[in-house]
């Protein structure tokens, strides 16, 4: 009742003021919408809060029950694939339900309640084997129930009047930021808890190791409470598509294989997949590290966590400034790769046991959290104008960004399990290694970034893409090696309709607005749980244009309905 009479008071004050917010459709926005919004940032809040809690010691709580580096790695890992396998259910479960929200919601919190309480009770299992594996249970459970948060994207989608729907977004992606920002308070009541709960006969340990389950199970509960109560239903369809037999793409398995290995489609995928793995190494190694080298307990790793979460809206920041002063794929890439370059020098030579300080660890972490918001949105927009510059593929943009897609979940399935098999140096080989806290292994961060920087230098030039202008005119014209030859018929090369340029067919549209294809463009730029909102000035106007498209598309199957109409009434 509080939560609507603050809402009552916030849309009277703006009827009076006459302010019309980014959030309203039209100058205003219907209060129950308002509401699902808070519940959404509720809902970031609360899973930044309690992952904020889980990030920071869970290397210390498996090694408590007698498990290894390499199982904290699989550990670390294992959510990434049980996301994988769930998180189309979850989509397609949506749509097969009316495009009802809140059982699936249920579902989600269900998994992940049950996932935190095994992960809770591991410690009452036998030491060693038994308790590591109930805590890897318990990450997988977790980890069907994280796949529900996607399902934010898909509510923005189908909800949320579509020129609003950035904004949203973007107060979404803020709120994520803020709730790890608070993860240090919530750490410092965790450390304080050295207590047992009395169940029958059985007592309970509960320490700063297992009540991060105890604090994620309620979370989970807290958050069924509230899109039981509050989130409000969104209409069955916003948008239905123009055709109901329009989904079947006109390029065969064979085509399609022999597109996706052409240069200009593959060297995105490729630059996505090393990117997840090299901030992974950030991710994963950095509690160890931290508590060797410094002593650190999981509350001053929380603390480093919430300076990341800090640089990386300000590096959303940054490609929000770029995107509004269309700064070209190539230098924002580039940009950020040369932070993955440097970062990973300073890492291999500063992450030393014997000389490493405060700062330089700090330095380092911050350098690459900064370049992965810069490289996101540009190489998204790198794929899709490279999908889009072949007419053959118009009608397969969507499983295109599906496969696009993996190469940010299959990188983050295996790299953290890479990185603590091959890449964290193991604590008895550390002091014969000179104090060294990674192995060699370490400089694939740098090596793989310098192989993009090379890719995008041999694309401009060598293949003469010209992305720059730097190039002559006469060269820049010429074919690519790898991408479509500009014809009449090739659609957005300017983001300008000319009059040789034909209309975007009908599958496309169908598939650019749908709801999946929205989740798989959001999802692709996660970082660190936190999505980037950002859209380049490119795929801002793709989606004018397509846009424009779809709805001359309207006109045309309008009109054919009405001479149809028509003609039955004559006969």
């Amino acid at each position: 009742y509080m939560l609507s009479d603050a809402i009552d008071n916030f849309l009277s004050l703006n009827s009076l003021v006459n302010i019309n917010l980014p959030l309203y459709a039209s100058g205003k926005m219907e209060k129950g919408l308002i509401i699902s919004v808070v519940i959404l940032t509720l809902i970031n809040i609360t899973d930044s809060l309690t992952n904020s809690v889980v990030a920071p010691s869970l290397i210390f709580y498996v090694t408590e029950v007698g498990g290894t580096v390499e199982q904290y790695g699989l550990i670390s890992s294992v959510p990434y694939f049980s996301m994988i396998l769930m998180m189309t259910y979850y989509g397609v479960w949506v749509d097969s339900n009316g495009n009802k929200y809140k059982t699936p919601y249920a579902a989600s919190f269900a998994f992940g309640g049950v996932g935190s309480l095994l992960y809770f009770l591991a410690e009452l299992l036998p030491f060693g084997a038994w308790a590591v594996y109930t805590i890897l249970l318990g990450r997988f459970i977790t980890g069907l129930g994280a796949a529900g948060r996607t399902l934010a994207y898909s509510y923005v989608a189908t909800a949320i009047p579509r020129d609003q729907q950035r904004m949203t977004l973007t107060i979404l992606s803020m709120s994520r930021s803020f709730g790890m920002l608070l993860g240090p308070l919530i750490n410092l009541f965790v450390v304080q808890i050295d207590s047992s709960i009395s169940i029958l006969n059985y007592t309970i340990p509960l320490n700063p190791r297992n009540s991060a389950g105890v604090v994620l199970a309620a979370g989970e509960l807290f958050l069924f409470i509230l899109t039981a109560l509050f989130l409000q239903e969104p209409p069955p369809k916003k948008e239905k598509p123009l055709t109901e037999n329009a989904g079947l793409s006109k390029i065969g398995a064979k085509e399609l294989l022999a597109a996706v290995t052409h240069f200009d489609l593959l060297f995105p995928s490729f630059i996505m997949f090393t990117l997840i793995c090299n901030f992974t190494l950030y991710q994963v190694a950095l509690p160890p590290v931290a508590a060797d080298l410094f002593g650190w307990t999981p509350l001053e790793i929380s603390y480093l966590m919430s300076v990341q979460a800090i640089v990386i809206f300000l590096g959303m920041c940054v490609a929000m400034y770029a995107s509004i002063r269309h700064i070209t794929d190539f230098t924002m890439i580039a940009m950020g790769n040369s932070a993955f370059l440097f970062g990973g020098i300073a890492t291999v030579a500063w992450w030393n046991r014997e000389s490493a300080t405060i700062v330089q660890f700090i330095v380092s972490i911050v350098i690459v959290s900064f370049a992965y918001p810069l490289m996101g949105p540009a190489n998204r927009s790198k794929f899709t104008r490279a999908v889009h510059s072949r007419p053959e593929l118009e009608d397969s943009n969507g499983l295109l960004q599906s496969f696009f897609n993996q190469a940010f979940s299959i990188g983050g399935f295996i790299s953290p399990i890479f990185v603590t098999s091959y890449v964290l140096q193991d604590t008895a080989d550390i002091s014969s290694s000179g104090g060294r806290e990674l192995t060699p292994w370490a400089w694939y961060v740098s090596v793989s970034a310098l192989v993009v920087i090379l890719g995008l230098l041999y694309e401009e030039f060598i293949l003469g893409k010209n992305e720059l202008g730097l190039m002559k005119s006469e060269r820049a014209e010429e074919p690519q090696e790898g991408e479509a030859v500009a014809r009449e018929t090739t659609r957005l090369l300017a983001g300008k309709r000319t009059s040789g340029k034909r209309r975007s067919s009908v599958v496309e549209i169908n598939r650019t607005f749908s709801r999946q294809y929205e989740v798989d463009r959001r999802h692709s730029l996660e970082a660190a749980g936190i999505p980037n909102p950002v859209d380049t000035a490119y795929e801002r106007e793709l989606q004018n244009q397509l846009m424009q498209d779809k709805q001359e598309w309207e006109k045309l199957l309008k009109l054919d309905e009405d001479m149809e109409e028509m003609e039955m009434r004559d006969s």
